[in-house]
């Protein structure tokens, strides 16, 4: 286990008991301060100030630091409360602004932090994300992730959290991004002391993606044996500055036909012929004769074997290619607002998506109809239909607590075994793959670790002292290692054990 044999199994054990502890002991404190600001907040509300306080000049005044349906506090109050948990005013009065939309605007998550099962800084986050929202739509939000909260790792619950925000106050969302797209620019660092300069741009997703996707091109162009992949990058990068270089060097890449000898041998003089005779209009091919000449015959024939070329030229074939792919339900599609979904991006509202698109050749592809999964195949390898249907079932690893969602392995719960060894038929399915990172495929192979899929969608993991999680699409649930995590780990000998 680990490859290692330099501590004993029950110190181990121990030692994950004390950071367990620790951490338990962590959320504690942190939810119990949130508890401590609230009482503050109550017993100097806005209301507790008193008339003459309020004819001073610098006297005490009521703030609110939380969002809509929060109530007023005494701002002296809060300041008080800050010198004695090392914060300054502005900072603690963020604090109070956490804690009081919270209790007051998301219930849900308050009765969570109570309980110890959601740690405050998750919580203080999500308030600060719907503090703009009304009183009403804060509580939508709270009713939508509060199911996920304490048992998704946090990225999973931001991307909850914003999609619920976009739904409820989309316009507001579309209109703060139109502001947004006003603040795009370039921008050029200092030399450094090894005489280089960085360069920032700030675009929208696809201007970004189509940019490194023109220079992902012209970088496989280069030679791959003279630098590495990130040097490749910077010379393509640089290469931008000369458009025509870097057009012509994909173009020799991707389209070689182009740079045959039709252009060389229609300017080329006839052998045996003095280059510098000038050219009799007899001399010139019938069909170039009623063309505007310009200087002379030879800019005729020279034009001509341009304009021949650029007729065969394929710019589709110089295009960088990059795939922009959106999930959008129907209903959304319907209303023209809503929440769309892009890989790598996030939750995105509708009327962005559209922007982006806007001026751009789209392809629609249909949508795949997770109620129909493929067949299992007799063979080791993953057919792309089932990687692409598993990848839209579970986009995101299924290891406890894992936030991975790119460059996933598609691992067998239980290890292939050829037919020709005795395996059984149909090993290859969707009830027996599960998408897992580098590491952890690396954990359940050489790291003690145990894995269980007792249905799809499913996951039961056990750590190599004995702690089993289940995983499905809720988050991760640690059920410890007592008898009932014996029992769930014995029963999780479904479809696919291991």
């Amino acid at each position: 286990m680990f490859g290692s044999e330099t501590i004993e199994d029950g110190a181990a054990a121990g030692i994950l008991k004390g950071a367990e502890a620790a951490y338990r002991a962590r959320i504690a404190a942190e939810n119990e301060l949130l508890c401590w600001a609230v009482a503050w907040a109550d017993a100097w509300p806005a209301e507790s100030i008193h008339g003459d306080q309020l004819r001073l000049d610098g006297g005490a005044r009521g703030v609110r630091p939380g969002g809509d349906g929060t109530p007023e506090v005494n701002d002296l109050a809060v300041a008080t409360f800050g010198a004695k948990i090392d914060k300054g005013y502005v900072a603690t009065l963020g604090f109070f602004g956490d804690a009081l939309d919270l209790r007051d605007r998301l219930p849900g998550l308050w009765a969570k932090i109570i309980s110890g099962h959601l740690i405050g800084w998750q919580g203080c986050k999500v308030a600060r994300m719907t503090r703009t929202l009304t009183f009403e739509q804060a509580r939508v939000v709270d009713a939508e992730v509060v199911d996920h909260a304490g048992l998704v790792p946090w990225p999973k619950l931001e991307r909850l959290v914003q999609a619920v925000i976009i739904r409820v106050d989309g316009e507001r969302i579309e209109r703060e991004a139109a502001e947004a797209r006003r603040k795009r620019g370039v921008w050029l660092s200092q030399t450094d002391e090894y005489g280089l300069k960085g360069i920032h741009g700030r675009l929208t997703p696809p201007e970004a993606i189509r940019v490194y996707a023109r220079i992902q091109e012209i970088a496989s162009c280069l030679p791959v044996d003279t630098a590495t992949a990130d040097e490749r990058r910077a010379d393509a990068m640089a290469m931008l500055a000369g458009e025509l270089q870097a057009t012509e060097l994909v173009a020799r890449t991707r389209q070689p036909d182009l740079f045959d000898l039709d252009l060389e041998s229609a300017v080329r003089p006839v052998a045996g012929e003095d280059p510098d005779r000038v050219v009799e209009e007899s001399e010139i091919h019938p069909s170039l004769r009623d063309r505007p000449a310009g200087p002379g015959p030879e800019s005729a024939i020279f034009r001509a074997a341009v304009e021949r070329l650029v007729r065969k030229l394929k710019p589709a074939d110089l295009l960088a290619k990059a795939t922009l792919f959106v999930y959008v339900d129907a209903d959304s599609l319907e209303r023209g607002t809503g929440v769309c979904r892009v890989p790598g991006i996030g939750p995105t509202a509708l009327g962005v998506v559209k922007d982006w698109l806007g001026h751009c050749c789209v392809t629609v592809r249909p949508v795949i109809d997770l109620n129909d999964p493929p067949p299992p195949v007799d063979r080791y390898e993953i057919p792309r239909r089932h990687r692409r249907h598993l990848a839209l079932r579970q986009p995101a690893s299924s290891f406890p607590w894992s936030t991975a969602m790119a460059g996933l392995d598609l691992d067998h719960v239980l290890p292939y075994l050829s037919m020709k060894r005795g395996g059984p038929p149909g090993q290859t399915g969707l009830d027996r793959l599960t998408p897992n990172s580098r590491t952890e495929h690396r954990l359940v192979t050489h790291g003690g670790w145990g894995r269980r899929q007792p249905e799809p969608g499913t996951m039961v993991y056990r750590s190599p002292y004995g702690d089993v999680y289940v995983t499905n699409h809720a988050g991760t649930h640690n059920l410890g290692s007592g008898d009932f995590a014996r029992l769930i780990w014995a029963a999780g000998t479904g479809s696919a054990a291991a």
